[in-house]
């Protein structure tokens, strides 16, 4: 019993920290003040022109970041401009996704276009999938890169591999390098520190002066087989707009319809929250039980079979219900209910894409996780009115 309190409490003590943060939704979002912890925001033009002292998540068609921002950021838009410094790594997806500032931490991408401008630096490693990467920054890591077209004309410091349909180097790359395209081109201020791998349609490559004491050499195992390179960095970047797509067109149609039910369940788990937990533990740890003695008997296998689906599909919302229920809670507690559904649904897109986020740290994210979800669903199942209807006489 001791180790569960630990558990809830230090459940709290987290959650209670990330619920400090502030969330802003909207048309247009503009952030011209010092936030001083995490901040989330869901918008269709989004500007941030003061410091954030936490994390940024951000949600939007248009994105532009000129300050500082001292943790995390996670960015999913249109078109993205990142000109401030960042402490931390950066994550993002878009159709355009440019850089001109500081990142101290890795830098994860994925768009149609990406530019790192001439000035932006890159402390950690880059990870990029896209259409077109242009390197024009310096990174100090090394860089992993696959896209239709990549065109280094910059600096990195510990190592390239990249694939793609094209690749062309005008820059310096120091550590080992590993080059695959269909076409590579290698330009007059190209400068190779450590030893180079690589294929491409036309076979042995003249790298001129660009070796100095290095090697570089042919190698048919590196071969990309078919258009392979296209549709990697394309596929990637559409499975991501797609699943964020999917999870605000649910989290809308879910509000819309469900929500009174869900300001009642608010208002059970802030009223009973262990009772409301042991409801959401008892449906999802006794309803398996229940489909599986359903499949040993041959009358309830139609039955069983039917509660399975719907079990599924209610766990693979998960994060979506849980998402609607904090934003409704933030709602409720701080706003006096006062939110329209669009902004209720702005807070819970960016909710999500935290929960999301925070579900991959090892074993305290996933943990966490269960547990709002366990909560989430006992106060909506203790919402539901669970009375038999009685026949009613025909006259």
């Amino acid at each position: 019993m001791k180790f569960i309190g630990l558990i809830l409490l230090s459940a709290f003590i987290l959650i209670n920290q990330k619920l400090t943060a502030q969330i802003r939704s909207g048309e247009n979002v503009l952030i011209n003040k010092e936030v001083a912890h995490d901040l989330y925001v869901a918008g269709g033009t989004v500007t941030i022109n003061a410091p954030i002292r936490g994390d940024l998540i951000i949600a939007g068609g248009t994105v532009i970041v000129n300050d500082t921002v001292t943790q995390d950021i996670l960015i999913g838009g249109g078109n993205i401009t990142l000109n401030g410094y960042v402490a931390d790594d950066v994550r993002c997806a878009g159709g355009t996704v440019q850089l001109s500032g500081v990142v101290s931490g890795d830098y994860v991408v994925s768009g149609g276009e990406i530019n790192i401008l001439s000035g932006g630096i890159i402390a950690g490693n880059m990870f990029s999938i896209g259409g077109k990467v242009i390197l024009d920054g310096a990174v100090k890591g090394s860089v992993k890169n696959a896209s239709g077209a990549f065109d280094l004309n910059g600096t990195v410091a510990q190592g390239l591999d990249s694939k793609g349909g094209k690749i062309k180097i005008n820059g310096i790359i120091g550590g080992t390098t590993v080059m695959a395209a269909e076409t590579i081109e290698i330009g007059a201020s190209a400068k190779f520190k450590d030893t180079v791998r690589y294929w491409n349609q036309a076979g042995s490559l003249d790298f001129g002066n660009s070796l100095n004491a290095s090697t570089a050499s042919y190698d048919p195992s590196l071969e990309i087989e078919g258009t392979d390179w296209y549709y990697l960095g394309f596929a990637s970047l559409v499975m991501v707009l797609w699943y964020l797509g999917a999870a605000l067109i649910m989290l809308i149609i879910i509000q819309y319809l469900f929500r009174l039910t869900f300001m009642n369940a608010v208002n059970t788990i802030k009223n009973n929250s262990i009772k409301s937990l042991g409801a959401g533990f008892l449906f999802l740890f006794g309803v398996p039980v229940a489909i599986v003695i359903g499949f040993l008997t041959l009358i309830g296998i139609p039955l069983g079979l039917l509660t399975f689906f719907i079990y599924l599909t209610i766990l693979l919302h998960a994060t979506v219900i849980t998402a609607l229920l904090i934003a409704n809670w933030i709602n409720n507690t701080y706003y006096k209910s006062s939110w329209q559904n669009i902004k209720i649904v702005g807070a819970a897109f960016a909710i999500f894409i935290f929960l999301k986020l925070a579900s991959f740290t090892p074993f305290i994210g996933p943990l966490i996780m269960l547990l709002l979800a366990c909560m989430g669903f006992g106060g909506l199942l203790l919402n539901i009115k669970w009375k038999s209807n009685k026949a009613l006489a025909v006259t």
